[in-house]
Parts: C-alpha cells; structure tokens; sequence
C-alpha cells in the first residue's frame, strides 16, 4: 500500500478533530461574552446604587446642616421604597398575568421623589429597564423631581411651599 494512499483518512480526522475544536471554541466564546454581559451589568448595578445612596447621602447632609428638614429626607427614603415595592408587584403581575400598574403611577412615584427606588428597581428586578420610551419619562420625572428639590433649597423655597399648602388645607 503507497504511503500516499493513507494521508486522506489522516487529514479527515483533522477535520473532524478541527471541527471539535472550532465548536468548542465557539463555545467559551459565547460562555465568555455571557460573562462579559453579566460583569458589565453587574458594573452598571453597582454605579446606580452608587448614585441612589450618594443621592441619600447628599439629603442627609443638607439636613444635617440645617439646609433641608428631616421630614423631606424621610419623603425621599419611604417613596423611595414604596416606588420599589410598586415596581416589584407590577413585575409579579406581568410574570403571573395579573392585573399592572399603570405607567402613569410608577412616574409620578418617581416624580415625586421615588426616583432612587425606582432605579434600583429597574437595575435588580430588571423591570422596565428595556423600554426606551419608559426610560426616557423615568428620566424626565428625575428632572422634575431634582428642579422641585432645587426650588425647595432656594430661598424661601420651603416658605412658598408651606404657604401653598395653607391655603390648600
């Protein structure tokens, strides 16, 4: 037998064997970029709780120096937890089929102050973080929450406000 008559069958179980090695590759190619999918959201978790505790923090301070009253920092932490717990029972009701909140109730929660629970709901329940046009009205209500807060800093901010709801009540 030639010796030339042997070498096909060798170089087809290269290719078998090549054709292992290129499925395994693609393998941890995938399991890798997975990874790398789960390391940069887990980066992204980490800046937004960042941001929400610097948020409580920065409230804590203002209070502390007698800049902002205690009550507006408990406003914030208890909306804060409440826009939270909104977010996780209309996640239930979406996986159960259950009855949702309405939109238009986790913004104006968020409006009104519950934008930290809010945003930490959508990094770690993963709720209504991939709808564009949800995020864009989340991030209008952050504005209008921020402008509100800058207001009730300014002077006599926080007199026009008690004043309104005076006369309001």
């Amino acid at each position: 037998m030639p010796k030339d008559a042997g070498e096909p069958s060798k170089y087809k179980s290269l290719g078998l064997c090549s054709k292992k090695w290129h499925k395994k590759n693609q393998q941890i190619r995938q399991r890798n970029q997975k990874r790398s999918h789960q390391a940069e959201f887990e980066a992204g978790q980490k800046k937004r709780s960042f941001l929400g505790l610097a948020f409580y923090g920065v409230l804590a301070l203002l209070a502390a120096t007698d800049k902002l009253s205690w009550l507006v920092v408990g406003w914030y932490v208890v909306l804060g937890i409440i826009t939270y717990g909104m977010y996780a029972k209309d996640k239930a009701a979406a996986q159960s089929g259950d009855w949702r909140t309405p939109e238009s109730k986790l913004h104006i929660l968020s409006a009104l102050g519950g934008w930290v629970g809010a945003l930490l709901a959508q990094t770690y329940l993963r709720h209504k973080s991939q709808k564009p046009e949800f995020r864009v009205t989340y991030y209008l209500t952050v504005v209008i929450n921020m402008a509100g807060l800058l207001f009730l800093l300014s002077d006599g901010g926080l007199e026009t406000v008690t004043d309104l709801l005076s006369a309001l009540l």
